[in-house]
């Protein structure tokens, strides 16, 4: 059954997608966030605050949705161009907006972001990445409840103009022997409102556009022992 797929995969062409490789491993956050926020937190809904830099909604009702991971040292084989893809099961009556990827914290425990090719690693929406996730999700015969959506991202320039692909001598100088970084999204509420948005837990989709590599994850509120 294996090799008939395999020589229908062939004559349409897909067969080469599986001898390309990319890896990203999800992990706890490695940097404290907003307010110390530390490995085991990884959603928090905050009320309106004061101004923090960096801070997207600081003046709305939201909630933090972050997490680390890991890009170990690889060959990276058969990939020439490749973009970044991340994709999240969000409420229909929230949107979710990002932070830079960050690898450190810096002066005035601002983040250090990082850089791939001497930019900054940039998100941009794509529609097409949430529809990606809604059939890898679904093709598993799991379903999201009916008010819940995926959002999802991809790497662009600074100026969200175009997807920013990543060659492959790009992502080897910059993954070196591995990378560990942390994401950070705020979600909020699409139509304004004076609520809460009260913490649920977040399913992560991990891709890229050219790979049949992903990984789902969920983030949560409490986050179980098992993660340490």
């Amino acid at each position: 059954m294996a090799s008939r797929n395999k020589s229908k995969m062939a004559s349409s062409g897909e067969l080469d997608v599986y001898d390309k490789g990319l890896i990203i491993r999800p992990r706890l956050p490695a940097i404290d966030g907003i307010f110390d926020l530390g490995p085991d937190v990884l959603i928090a809904s905050h009320t309106p605050h004061h101004h923090i830099r960096e801070h997207l909604h600081d003046h709305l009702p939201h909630m933090h949705i972050r997490y680390g991971f890991e890009i170990p040292r690889q060959p990276f084989l058969g990939i020439k161009k490749v973009a970044f893809q991340v994709m999240m099961a969000i409420p229909r009556s929230q949107r979710v907006d990002c932070n830079p990827v960050f690898v450190a914290r810096g002066r005035a425990a601002e983040g250090v972001c990082l850089k791939i090719a001497g930019e900054d690693v940039h998100w941009v929406h794509n529609e097409e990445a949430s529809a990606k996730a809604t059939v890898l999700f679904e093709a598993t015969g799991r379903k999201l409840p009916e008010d819940f959506r995926f959002q999802g991202f991809r790497t662009s320039d600074l100026e969200e103009r175009r997807v920013r692909q990543y060659t492959r001598d790009e992502l080897k100088a910059a993954v070196g022997l591995g990378l560990r970084a942390d994401q950070h999204f705020q979600a909020t509420w699409i139509e304004p409102k004076d609520e809460l948005i009260r913490p649920y837990d977040v399913i992560i989709c991990l891709a890229d556009d050219v790979t049949y590599y992903h990984t789902f994850f969920r983030l949560q509120p409490t986050v179980s022992l098992a993660a340490f």
